[in-house]
């Protein structure tokens, strides 16, 4: 790898922009980056680019059209950057390479599809109940009878960010869920309303569909 290749950017250094013109790709050396795409209040969180050799921003040397999503280094991150003319070499000439690309647009297009079906639901509180789930199955704090209990200003704040949700939206979901009993505080927060438990059945109904 030539040294002019590799470029180093420090936690919170946006790499490229949403909707930029872009000529290279990058191979994920060491750090993590996420792949974030602008929402009508925020911006949702496509993807956590964080296994070494891993690629991202392809996008914009396949169909020449301006970057899809914003992409920023959220810990030092390195990568080695790939201009347009070397990665059509390597499709050429690289068949596992070429295979490894056709893979994962394949994935990219499925998890693309459920996002796109959550962005535009139009049952605000089913939205946000799905998203409740996914925060609490990355972040929570798993219970003995299969529920999870979550951090509730955490979990708002992940909504917000990864699903453009308005915080007027998530605190109406939250009364309506609260109210019905589909989620309830936690015993220890009965009265600071610090967490909540989010039952199995809540977690079942609600968790997104796994990737095939």
């Amino acid at each position: 790898m030539a040294n002019d290749n590799i470029k180093v950017f420090a936690a919170g250094e946006r790499i490229f922009r949403e909707g930029e013109a872009g000529d290279n790709m990058y191979v994920l050396i060491e750090g993590a980056v996420e792949l974030k795409m602008k929402v009508e209040r925020g911006e949702t969180m496509l993807k956590t680019v964080d296994t070494p050799n891993d690629f991202f921003g392809e996008m914009a040397l396949l169909d020449d059209r301006p970057r899809s999503a914003s992409a920023v280094a959220v810990r030092p991150t390195k990568v080695f950057v790939v201009d347009g003319p070397t990665f059509e070499s390597m499709i050429i000439s690289n068949g596992k390479f070429a295979l490894k690309i056709i893979k994962i647009l394949a994935a990219r297009i499925r998890r693309s599809n459920d996002q796109v079906s959550d962005l535009i639901e139009t049952m605000p509180k089913e939205r946000i109940a799905r998203g409740m789930t996914d925060f609490a199955v990355k972040h929570g704090e798993p219970i003995h009878d299969g529920g999870i209990k979550v951090n509730v200003e955490l979990m708002k704040g992940w909504i917000n960010s990864h699903l453009g949700a308005a915080h007027n939206e998530i605190e109406t979901a939250l009364y309506h869920l609260l109210r019905d009993g589909l989620v309830a505080w936690a015993p220890t927060s009965a009265s600071t309303k610090e967490s909540l438990i989010l039952p199995k059945d809540f977690i079942k109904e609600n968790e997104r569909r796994s990737e095939v």
